[in-house]
């Protein structure tokens, strides 16, 4: 006799890998999203009161800190897609989130002596700019590599879920734990990354599939501009991404209203934060 079929999982929640995965995301997302925001607002409170900036010249130090964050998203995302097609795309996914933990504990560090300026923030600001490069291509290449192919689409929508609901909480929680002590949403935003790499960590080991031919890495990236730029449907989805994402970037000027137009403070500034993403929530 044989031994009888194991049944296949009825969801994506019933593979314990994307239980993991789905944690791991959650986490990281969550303390991304504090971060951000508190990062924005330390920029146009410190312009304005440590270096006794008017509200034009300190609303511009927020749009150098999305510069500065842009800037390795576009020098390296053609560099970030290959890596994640030819190495291990679990420890790629856990040495970038350990980039922002470590990003985490300096600002938590600083802002509790007291320490923090404008460069500083802004050589963090980019330096997460290179690790959000790098981690979402290898996050988002893990959950088609660990449930089977029929639920693939539900674990593509928990995902999102995870990503959209940490895009919610993790605002609103950073003003709220700026308000109970400054360096309170770094300390939580580091163990939260920590929580992302230990839930990433027992995952099994994803091969990258094995690469056709010889081809220089820099013509293999060139290969792919080349298709989506063949590829109608495909470039239209990603310039029309492109502009959102472009347009999308005056939220970054929240601090400016939270502090000086509404004066609701960093609490209110995670609320306004969070409404963007409570309203595609609701609309999706």
């Amino acid at each position: 006799m044989t031994a009888a079929a194991a049944p296949s999982p009825s969801s994506p929640l019933a593979i314990p890998d994307f239980r993991l995965y789905w944690v791991g995301r959650f986490a990281a997302v969550l303390a991304t999203m504090a971060m951000v925001v508190v990062i924005g607002w330390q920029v146009y409170d410190t312009a304005r009161t440590a270096y006794g900036m008017m509200p034009r010249l300190a609303s511009f130090q927020l749009g150098l800190v999305g510069l500065f964050q842009f800037v390795p998203l576009l020098l390296l995302t053609p560099v970030a897609g290959w890596v994640a097609d030819r190495f291990e795309r679990r420890l790629i996914a856990r040495l970038a989130t350990g980039i922002d933990l470590v990003i985490a504990l300096v600002l938590g560090l600083l802002t509790a002596r007291g320490g923090l300026t404008l460069p500083v923030l802004f050589g963090m600001a980019a330096l997460h700019g290179v690790a959000r490069v790098f981690v979402g291509p290898a996050m988002s290449a893990i959950a088609p590599n660990i449930v089977p192919a029929p639920l693939l689409p539900r674990a593509i929508a928990m995902s999102s879920i995870a990503w959209q609901s940490a895009s919610v909480a993790g605002p609103a929680l950073g003003g709220f734990l700026y308000a109970a002590h400054p360096a309170m949403p770094y300390w939580f935003a580091a163990a939260a990354l920590g929580v992302s790499i230990a839930a990433l960590t027992p995952i099994r080991r994803i091969v990258p599939p094995p690469m056709t031919g010889n081809s220089h890495p820099l013509r293999q990236m060139a290969d792919g501009l080349s298709y989506v730029r063949g590829h109608r449907f495909l470039l239209g989805a990603l310039t029309l991404d492109l502009f959102a994402v472009l347009l999308g970037g005056a939220t970054a000027l929240l601090p400016v209203y939270a502090r000086d137009i509404l004066h609701v403070g960093p609490q209110g500034l995670g609320q306004l934060r969070a409404a963007p993403a409570v309203g595609a929530a609701v609309v999706a």
